[in-house]
């Protein structure tokens, strides 16, 4: 009796589960738009002023961000076909578009780093793109080995990369006071919150991550993730 009256706990935490990991992709797409709107998009009028020390290499920046939009754009879409496995159809053809958009977008970050000063941010940048490309890349070695799990956790790890940006601007509107902190000149600040952006959320999730493998017990409705 006791089997049977603890049966439909699963699946009503499943449930919550689930909803609450839809009602997080949905605020990421949120905000990701935002973002997009406000930031990304004023690019595309080729405004000098807008541009400003990136006007000489605007081509360069404009491949960082035609490659972003649809790498930021596709991972909401990504995780929830995964995690709720419907459409699995379109979660590889979404997932497609997801890797193209990071290989366009890493390139892009390679050839604006390589020409950007300070130094400090252009090595911040490239350190970024090189993340960005690995552990996206692991995600996709994963799942042609058919290992779900390994490719699941690496592919929140490879969006929480692509995510840097609007982290970045998140960090230096809502905290400018942290921001200010984060280096003695403008330039250090710059370096310095680009490392932020990727690391901190990295970091953040491997300790969860590694939290629920050492304590499963101690976690009873966790994010789908």
């Amino acid at each position: 009796m006791a089997s049977h009256s603890a049966t439909p706990e699963a699946p009503r935490k499943w449930r919550m589960s689930s909803t609450l990991t839809s009602l997080g992709l949905l605020a990421i797409l949120g905000v990701s738009i935002r973002f997009l709107v406000h930031y990304a998009v004023p690019y595309f009028r080729f405004d000098p002023a807008y541009f400003e020390e990136f006007w000489p290499h605007r081509m360069r920046l404009m491949l960082h961000i035609c490659g972003g939009i649809p790498a930021l754009l596709c991972g909401p879409f990504q995780f929830w076909t995964g995690l709720q496995r419907k459409a699995m159809g379109l979660h590889k053809w979404v997932g497609r578009v997801y890797i193209t958009g990071v290989a366009v977008g890493v390139l892009g970050a390679f050839l604006i780093g390589i020409y950007t000063k300070p130094r400090s941010f252009g090595v911040a940048l490239m350190s970024l793109a090189t993340a960005w490309l690995t552990t996206t890349a692991f995600a996709y070695m994963a799942i042609m080995l058919r290992k779900v799990q390994l490719h699941k956790e690496w592919m929140v790890r490879s969006y929480l990369i692509t995510l840097a940006f609007v982290t970045f601007r998140l960090i230096n509107e809502s905290l400018p006071s942290v921001a200010l902190r984060l280096g003695g000149s403008p330039e250090d600040t710059l370096a310095n919150l680009t490392w932020l952006s990727w690391v901190l959320p990295l970091a953040i999730y491997e300790l969860i991550l590694q939290w629920r493998r050492l304590f499963p017990q101690s976690v009873s409705v966790g994010v789908a993730l």
